[in-house]
């Protein structure tokens, strides 16, 4: 009795394999976008993250290795924005200042109604002022007041909201 072997042509296989790959994307590109702009990264003790429930974060990173974060009522972020606490200590060398990191001092607020647009990082220790808008791609080292817009590397006082101006 002799084997009997089956010659498939390789080239409908490929096509084959690259319609369901294409369909397959096709189908959970969107989900797996989703998730990809939904997730969160929290680099330290979480409990050191307060965000509140009506807060919308998107995909964040958050380092609380040398502070707490706080983040208050109706915050809103664009995507792809960095709150760190986390920092070293410049004054050692080598590798004892890839571990030297204090625990605590470099806190962030950030009040009720706050915008934090697209691609910023905040560094502690600071607090962003209730309804401060920090433009995309700005770098926050301060504080920023209360209804002001803040913007640039690092970030700079642009103008103030004043409400009076809405024109309708």
């Amino acid at each position: 009795m002799g084997v009997v072997v089956k010659v498939v042509n390789a080239g409908l296989v490929n096509q084959f394999r690259t319609m369901v790959y294409r369909l397959l994307g096709k189908l959970l590109k969107p989900i797996v976008n989703f998730h990809r702009l939904e997730t969160k990264v929290v680099v330290g003790d979480p409990k050191r993250l307060c965000i509140s429930p009506s807060a919308s974060v998107h995909n964040a990173y958050f380092n609380v290795l040398s502070g707490t974060i706080d983040i208050g009522e109706y915050v809103f972020f664009g995507h792809n924005v960095a709150i760190i606490t986390g920092t070293h200590d410049y004054q050692v060398l080598g590798y004892a200042r890839t571990i030297a990191v204090p625990q605590q001092g470099h806190d962030i607020v950030i009040e009720n109604g706050a915008w934090i647009a697209s691609n910023s990082t905040i560094i502690g220790p600071c607090r962003i002022g209730a309804h401060a808008v920090v433009a995309a791609g700005a770098v926050v080292v301060e504080d920023v007041a209360p209804l002001t817009i803040v913007g640039g590397v690092p970030a700079k006082f642009i103008r103030s909201i004043n409400f009076g101006d809405k024109k309708t």
